[in-house]
């Protein structure tokens, strides 16, 4: 999963808890790009140490970086690499088994629960535990990741930039302005005040690599190193996690993984873009969408997305909130966007589609971002402030909203009659379709020519089995770009 957090020194048990109090925590407001210790990590004794405590890792994996030497992430090794075989990974192979006393958890574990302070608290204790912990490879390997990868953990003028992005007041209780709508609270407000922890270094430790690495209640070692896709070509395993206590994790291909392929899981497999209630592997709480994997694992996915856009518009003559779904597909071979409004809950795609207030809104809020971009992307002096990372991702989303909005705009029938006006009725008869207004009619599809960028991001993407909603799509309000 995203990959981040912060080295800190192994301590014995003795020393560990005396050391923590007496640790300050690290200023917000520093700038700090900082190394990647794990880059080269791979992950022998990890991998070592499930197999010699009754798990199993499949002897054709392998924790190490991409061809570029970029990222890191599991693959499947080459013929010969450390024993590699030609048949690489078969579909329906046991990719991993990890054992109920190798997963750092809750003392009362249940399914369907799905945020624990008490489970973080148990990592905290690992942490300081390091090497005469139990899980000593893994909560090392944690230990030594890189710190400030999620915006909640970013420093004071990365959160302004991006609150400048967003468009959000200083007000945490005003709901204008673009997703994620509560960016920020993380810390202090989550484990601080909820869970009544501690302000120490390993406290932060333990609370930014429990929220962006863990499966519901679950700190799943060797699981939890696989990079994120949706996309149906990349896209090639199942989890399934424990029903009840003293299960082992298991997660299995979907299809044949070849030999070099990178092994990808999904961080939000249920997203509602994709799944509907009855889809029966939607056994964690993995339904977040585009903008809410930004905010907890820090980076920007690739195709497919979902985006929900939250606006006030007027309603016969009263101010009411109104939410725009968006699922957006790429085709990579036509460089093309699919745009479908609602997503597969919907009870009357009629009603998700966008009236005028809902253009005009995304239409102002593309004039802004893009007034934002010429005025601020080049000022060398603001990006000084903050760590690089953050200056590239927080313009990386930005584009992602880019590019949502605008496809969006585009695909709307609407968008000819507000810019021309509700008087120029001929229109109506100009060769495309009598039902122009219609847009429960997904017949007739748009193609401007104009596809936006890929957000392409390292360890990024979303489920989407063989079944994933594309029959949905043909009913639904999907237009091409």
């Amino acid at each position: 999963m995203s990959e981040q957090g912060e080295p800190a020194a192994t301590a014995t048990a003795a020393e560990g808890n005396e050391d923590e109090q007496q640790k300050t925590t690290t200023s917000n407001n520093a700038v700090h790009d900082e190394e990647d210790k794990n880059i080269s990590y791979d992950g022998s004794d990890l991998i070592g140490w499930i197999n010699d405590n009754g798990g199993y890792i499949h002897p054709n994996a392998r924790i190490g970086l991409d061809p570029t030497g970029q990222y890191r992430g599991v693959f499947v090794k080459n013929v010969g690499e450390e024993g590699g075989t030609s048949e690489g990974i078969e579909d329906g192979d046991t990719v991993a088994r990890i054992p109920w006393d190798l997963i750092i958890k809750p003392k009362n574990y249940e399914s369907d629960i799905y945020w624990s302070c008490e489970a973080i608290r148990e990592l905290h204790r690992q942490l300081i535990l390091g090497d005469q912990s139990k899980f000593a490879p893994y909560v090392n390997y944690l230990k030594n990741q890189p710190r400030g990868r999620i915006p909640s953990e970013w420093t004071d003028q990365g959160h302004q930039l991006l609150k400048t992005i967003l468009g959000h007041g200083e007000d945490e209780d005003d709901e204008m302005g673009l997703p994620p709508r509560y960016h920020g609270k993380g810390f202090e407000e989550t484990w601080m005040e909820e869970c009544g922890g501690d302000d120490t270094d390993l406290a932060r430790v333990a609370f930014y690599q429990f929220t962006s690495r863990d499966e519901d209640t679950l700190m799943v070692p060797f699981y939890d190193m696989h990079n994120h896709s949706n996309d149906p070509k990349k896209l090639n395993t199942i989890s399934a996690k424990p029903n009840r206590k003293g299960k082992p994790f298991f997660l299995r291909s979907i299809r044949d993984i070849a030999p070099g392929e990178q092994i990808f899981i999904s961080y939000n497999r249920c997203n509602r873009c994709w799944y509907d209630k009855t889809y029966r592997d939607c056994t964690s709480w993995s339904h977040y969408g585009t903008s809410e994997v930004f905010d907890i694992f820090g980076f920007v996915e690739d195709f497919p997305q979902q985006w929900n856009f939250r606006m006030k518009i007027n309603e016969e003559g009263r101010e009411e909130w109104d939410n725009l779904k968006i699922c957006l597909e790429k085709d990579e071979d036509k460089e093309q966007l699919f745009v479908k409004f609602g997503d597969n809950y919907n009870k009357d795609d009629k009603e998700e589609m966008p009236v005028k207030e809902n253009i005009k809104y995304l239409g102002n809020q593309l004039m802004r971002l893009k007034e934002l971009e010429s005025s601020m992307k080049e000022d060398k002096k603001l990006m000084e402030t903050m760590p690089k990372y953050e200056w590239d991702m927080a313009w990386r989303y930005h584009e992602a909203l880019m590019t949502a909005m605008s496809a969006s705009v585009l695909s709307s029938d609407l968008v000819r009659e507000i810019i021309f006006g509700a008087e120029d009725d001929d229109t109506e008869d100009d060769g495309d379709s009598e039902d122009d207004g219609d847009s429960e009619d997904d017949g007739d599809r748009q193609d401007s020519g104009d596809s936006e960028d890929d957000e392409d991001s390292e360890d990024e993407g979303d489920s989407s089995d063989d079944e994933s909603g594309s029959e949905d799509d043909e009913e639904g309000g999907r237009d091409e770009l």
